[in-house]
């Protein structure tokens, strides 16, 4: 068969699966064919093992665009308005490619990116319109818990079962294209790892954050701790995933058994992460019904928070002031780190006893024993204040 023909044959296959197995039949070369996350979307019977462990093991290479560690691989880039669809990979280096070879993964590249594009262009579609669905759920804005299950349905979505609502938003302010896309990574990412953990998980980008909602079908429901170490889990792999994604934390609301209170576990969702970042400024996972003070301090005047800290903090804020010191921090980080002397002395860069000489020098110049439980509640409680009325400025 002519190059050509070779090359034409492939519009006989209407999907990739199909597509890479009669290019394979052509050619006697094994593809492989990576979505835009370098995850496996479909490849060849005898691809060799080793290397598919090297494309799995290297997942960033793909990402960072730096193809020199695949040498003996042929790796074309599928792209369409300057959007990286995928990777088509030949295991034959581009040197070996004979030119009916090379007319087939041409032919084959052009094939894959249309149909990767057109998949994207359907899930883009599907999103636009079940996107103000979800807005109405979120926010209740629905005449009746029957008209929200009904219309979910059409979306495959099982509102008649209780959902857990989580919310994810970057630390810092970014740069609103670089939000966009960095958030859409995640949305990737993380549809990607806790499809494994939960039935279908629903994800939303709604104003710089990701939502996330998790139908619960388990009896007993699982806990707000369980479900906040599902979420350390997923963070642990998508900052190995994506190593340089910037600080990002989560808020986790308490379960509903009614789809018209989904809106009251968003709202508490994000109330936990806003909040929570009083007590960890980034990273952090924290769940509404573990705020404790943090719910009451949120409700008080700054004013009246702000005479509370300069009260019974002002001493060793002016102390630090005066001697240039920095025991505030310290006594702030030994609380963040839930009064743990390893974990309070490797946050500071210093060692335990560092750290314990540090707190009996601040417990001189305040003039307290933060041996009893009462006095360290009320500095703990100080310290979180002084963190809002922080925020406010």
């Amino acid at each position: 068969m002519r190059k050509e023909s070779k090359a034409a044959a492939l519009w006989q296959e209407h999907t990739p699966e199909g597509k890479i197995t009669l290019a394979r039949q052509l050619t006697d070369i094994e593809f492989l064919l990576l979505d835009d996350r370098g995850e496996l979307r479909c490849q060849t019977a005898a691809f060799p093992p080793a290397q598919l462990s090297l494309l799995r093991n290297r997942r960033q290479a793909f990402i960072r665009h730096d193809m020199a560690v695949f040498a003996q691989l042929t790796i074309r880039e599928l792209e369409q308005d300057d959007r990286v669809l995928g990777w088509l990979i030949a295991d034959c280096p581009a040197e070996q490619l004979k030119a009916d070879g090379l007319a087939v993964l041409e032919e084959l590249s052009r094939h894959m990116t249309f149909l990767l594009w057109h998949e994207l262009e359907i899930r883009e579609t599907q999103r636009q319109h079940r996107d103000p669905f979800l807005y109405d759920v979120l926010y209740n804005n629905f005449s009746s818990a029957e008209e929200v299950i009904r219309m979910g349905r059409l979306w495959k979505m099982n509102f008649d079962k209780p959902h857990h609502v989580v919310v994810v938003e970057f630390d810092k302010p970014l740069p609103g294209d670089k939000n966009d896309q960095l958030l859409a990574e995640l949305d990737n990412e993380w549809m990607r790892v806790l499809s494994a953990r939960f039935v279908q998980p629903i994800l939303m980008l709604l104003r710089m954050q990701l939502v996330v909602l998790f139908e619960e079908n388990r009896t007993p429901p699982r806990s707000q701790s369980e479900l906040a170490q599902i979420m350390a889990d997923a963070v642990a792999k998508v900052k190995q995933d994506f190593p340089n994604i910037p600080p990002f934390s989560v808020g986790i609301g308490r379960l509903h058994y009614s789809v018209t209170e989904i809106c009251r576990s968003f709202q508490e969702a994000r109330q936990a992460l806003s909040l929570g970042r009083f007590r960890q400024p980034e990273n952090g996972i924290t769940c509404y019904e573990n705020l404790g003070v943090l719910k009451l301090l949120s409700h008080i005047r700054i004013e009246e928070l702000d005479d509370y800290v300069q009260e019974t903090l002002g001493t060793l804020i002016k102390y630090d002031g005066d001697n240039h010191t920095d025991y505030m921090h310290t006594l702030e980080i030994y609380f963040q780190e839930n009064e743990s002397l390893p974990q309070a002395a490797e946050r500071l860069f210093i060692h335990a006893n560092t750290l314990r000489n540090r707190l009996r020098k601040i417990e001189t110049v305040m003039g307290v024993n933060l041996s009893h439980s009462e006095i360290r509640g009320r500095y703990y409680v100080a310290c979180l204040a002084l963190r809002i009325v922080r925020h406010s400025l």
